[in-house]
């Protein structure tokens, strides 16, 4: 199993200037740090072609988690500037 950030340590990770950015590279960077690989997304399916690592290769299922996550914690930020209490 691929390791896991905490919330708060992902928004640390990967927020900038711009606030909160997340995508496929920051999923990567997220499951395995500085990892070498090639990826590519069939059919929702995602296929790792090359993996150079210390951490074990994610499987799809674990890459669609963590984008579903960081999706999420995306929307939460965003909801919270908007409305905030």
């Amino acid at each position: 199993m691929a390791r896991r950030l905490s919330i708060k340590e992902t928004i640390d990770m990967f927020s900038n200037e711009n606030g909160f950015a997340w995508g496929t590279n920051t999923v990567m960077e997220a499951l395995a740090p500085k990892a070498n690989y090639d990826l590519r997304c069939v059919n929702e399916t995602f296929i790792i072609d090359r993996w150079d690592s210390i951490y074990p290769q994610p499987t799809s299922k674990e890459i669609k988690d963590e984008y579903i996550r960081q999706q999420t914690i995306a929307e939460c930020i965003e909801y919270f500037k908007v409305n905030p209490k």
